[in-house]
């Protein structure tokens, strides 16, 4: 806890007033993120949607809800400054006058992590540096002994000699829930996969198939979802080490949520695979987490999947998923037409009226549906994506 006179500067110039925050997102899912911020139990003020994140302020109450109840989010950051930088002496002196007791553990010296564009201060390692020589600067003057702490992480972003300094957070990317501990061969970013259940219009009340399930992503997602479970509450975050970090207060937002969960009467959501291991390891993620009310696993072939029968309280059709073995993970190039015209063939052969969520990668396969669809295009690990969301016809 900090001294009594530094506890009461957090407390009126960082726990008190709203701060400038920014949600780093994946490309294409702005506008999913900036929903889920305004729906937040704490308010929160929705600034800027650009590509690839969204400007909001927020009270650091509200900063902490949206890493433990957005799922769409990459990380969040705090804003800490912003400054005109030309040479290293000046982003030294503005980095030396930033109050980092506000914010940091007594002494720590965080990871930089810079990216520079049209800036005269443009070698990422001199910059993150001379930043961290600042810091460990601050420190001294303040008679605590500096010590690298990779645990925190500080984003400086140099756009036109501008410096856009930034204090993470989240830690660990927030796609990383907590739960897993096992790995697909190709695994989708959980993130990403509750951006596309959202594009996708999945319901709770209606069944979900994920029938090419690798390591669970989506079924996880979605159990979450359905069991009203947040995202982010079985992990830690880099804010828990914070100054201004009230652990009370944090538990009492993690039983608020708490409040919220459903049990549910019988599995609404089906993951198959192929593969018998990944169906077991996932299976065995399901039961650790009591996600088995919500979730049912078995190994299958889709090509030979028939739809579940109609459950009393759930619509008779669905959404079904596909996040497919494409070509510059599992298969190669000269395969994938095919095995994508044969996975529209099956879905309108046994599958007519569900809702149909699938991942192609790259336009050449947006017309190997034989039904109606919209294109949404989208980035993941590198690679340029694009989401075929339509209904199979009757």
């Amino acid at each position: 806890m900090p001294s009594g006179n530094l506890d009461k500067q957090i407390k009126r110039h960082v726990i008190g007033p709203a701060q400038a925050c920014y949600a780093v997102t994946p490309p294409g899912t702005e506008a999913l993120c900036a929903r889920e911020l305004a729906n937040l139990p704490e308010p929160v003020q929705v600034d800027a949607v650009e590509t690839g994140g969204i400007s909001f302020g927020a009270r650091l109450a509200a900063l902490y809800q949206a890493n433990l109840r957005v799922r769409t989010a990459g990380r969040f950051l705090l804003r800490l400054a912003r400054f005109k930088a030309t040479n290293f002496r000046q982003l030294e002196k503005q980095c030396t006058a930033i109050a980092w007791a506000w914010y940091l553990p007594g002494g720590a010296v965080p990871q930089c992590k810079v990216t520079a564009h049209a800036s005269r201060l443009y070698h990422s390692q001199a910059v993150a540096q001379h930043v961290s020589m600042a810091i460990a600067a601050y420190w001294r003057a303040q008679g605590v002994e500096p010590l690298e702490m990779p645990a925190q992480t500080l984003y400086l972003r140099l756009e036109q000699d501008t410096v856009t300094l930034s204090l993470d957070s989240s830690g660990d990317p927030l796609y990383r829930r907590g739960l897993k501990t096992h790995g697909g061969k190709a695994p989708l970013r959980e993130n990403l996969a509750a951006a596309i259940l959202a594009l996708a219009g999945y319901n709770p009340e209606q069944p979900l198939l994920d029938p090419m399930c690798g390591a669970g992503t989506f079924a996880l997602e979605a159990a979450l979802w359905a069991k009203r479970i947040p995202p982010g509450f079985y992990r830690d975050f880099a804010f828990m080490q914070w100054p201004a970090f009230r652990p009370k207060q944090w538990q009492h937002l993690k039983n608020s949520a708490e409040k919220e969960f459903r049990t549910l009467s019988r599995p609404s959501i089906y993951a198959s695979d192929l593969d018998a291991e990944a169906c077991r390891l996932l299976e065995t993620c399901i039961v650790r987490y009591r996600l088995d009310d919500a979730v049912s696993v078995r190994q299958h072939d889709f090509f030979e999947l028939k739809p579940p029968l109609p459950q009393p309280g759930f619509a008779p059709t669905g959404l079904i998923v596909l996040n497919p073995p494409y070509g510059l993970r599992l298969m190669p190039d000269e395969r994938l037409e095919g095995f994508y015209r044969q996975i529209g063939a099956k879905l309108v052969a046994d599958f007519k009226g569900w809702q149909v969520a699938l991942l192609v990668p790259g336009p050449q396969l947006i017309r190997t549906q034989p039904f109606p669809t919209r294109s949404i295009p989208l980035r993941h690990g590198g690679l340029s994506l694009i989401l075929l969301v339509g209904r199979v016809g009757h």
